[in-house]
């Protein structure tokens, strides 16, 4: 198991405090469901963050922790894989543990690239007729919108994005900080923000919950501040039917997925894939009354695996 900042991946480097709690609280959260389960669980660990169980090999400031990863994949029969689409991180850890035929509990090579990328993700969405955002490269972007949200194209979450009330701020922001060739520009789309947990399989979706999201904007920008799990279930239909036309897109999808959404009156619009866990899986057992992590490997270790009905708690994530 590798959560990429609990396990090292800013080591020797600062620690953001927002980084270090949702890593600790998704690491924390599925250790706690692993060691129900017949399985040996290992992972490396950054010094500054020893989990509260689990053997674990410790990364020290000077360490090469991609050698340690590495030998922690050698090592393991399956792995499972947390960490950002950023600077295809996601993507080389995948590759890794592929290349050493283990068994990847989460998403293949081509689904986590499109998803990794706004721009691929819009394309392909749009492609399958899936309602999204319109995103557009700095020349693309016709500054026609009253309001205006510019991400980083391989960002994770909220990071490094902006969001300003009219065209001219947002260009001089961009052009201010030289992000005219590092992110895409988004039109401002009202609405409730939300997300969806599911668990993917040859291109067919369960949902685990459906979420409300409690996003911020101070300063311009932006920051996830938590939500509720299931705090969306009344929408469970449409949200399961839109989970299964992005799981029949993007095939090779697996295990865990978070999908954030706009809901617009009666529209549900896709804004974001993640092909990861996501913070909305920490309050996942107490909402759906089962293991989560037990799902997951059985659906995706076991053909033909029936689920159990799931409850529809209400459970608060703050962040």
């Amino acid at each position: 198991m590798c959560e990429f900042i609990t396990s090292g991946g800013l080591n020797g480097q600062l620690l953001p405090a927002s980084l270090a709690l949702e890593g600790a609280l998704m690491r924390n959260a599925l250790l706690r469901d692993l060691s129900s389960l017949p399985y040996h669980v290992s992972m490396t660990v950054d010094v500054r963050l020893i989990p509260p169980c689990c053997e674990h090999v410790l990364v020290n400031a000077n360490d090469d922790v991609w050698q340690a990863w590495e030998a922690q994949i050698k090592n393991a029969d399956a792995v499972w894989l947390i960490a950002p689409e950023t600077a295809g991180v996601l993507h080389y850890l995948t590759q890794l543990a592929a290349r050493q035929g283990k068994l990847i509990l989460g998403c293949g090579l081509d689904s986590i690239k499109i998803t990794s990328e706004k721009m691929a993700t819009f394309l392909a969405l749009e492609q399958a007729g899936i309602a999204t955002i319109p995103t557009y490269t700095f020349e693309q972007w016709p500054k026609s919108h009253w309001r205006w949200l510019a991400k980083p194209n391989d960002g994770a979450g909220s990071s490094d994005a902006a969001c300003f009330n009219n065209a001219d701020d947002l260009q001089d922001w961009i052009v201010r900080n030289d992000k005219q060739h590092t992110h895409v520009i988004q039109p401002f789309q009202l609405g409730d923000s939300a997300s969806i947990s599911c668990v993917i399989k040859n291109g067919k979706a369960q949902l685990l919950s459906c979420n409300t999201q409690t996003i911020e904007i101070n300063n311009h920008r932006l920051s996830y501040k938590g939500g509720v799990v299931n705090g969306m279930r009344q929408h469970w239909v449409k949200f399961e039917c839109v989970a299964n036309q992005i799981a029949e897109a993007l095939p090779d999808l697996a295990g865990y997925v978070g999908i954030d959404m706009i809901v617009d009156h009666d529209t549900i619009i896709v804004v974001e894939i993640n092909p990861r866990l996501t913070t909305s899986y920490v309050g996942l057992r107490e909402s759906i009354g089962c293991n989560p992590a037990e799902l997951i490997i059985n659906t995706l270790t076991r053909p033909g695996f029936k689920w159990p009905k799931l409850q529809q708690n209400l459970v608060t994530i703050h962040v």
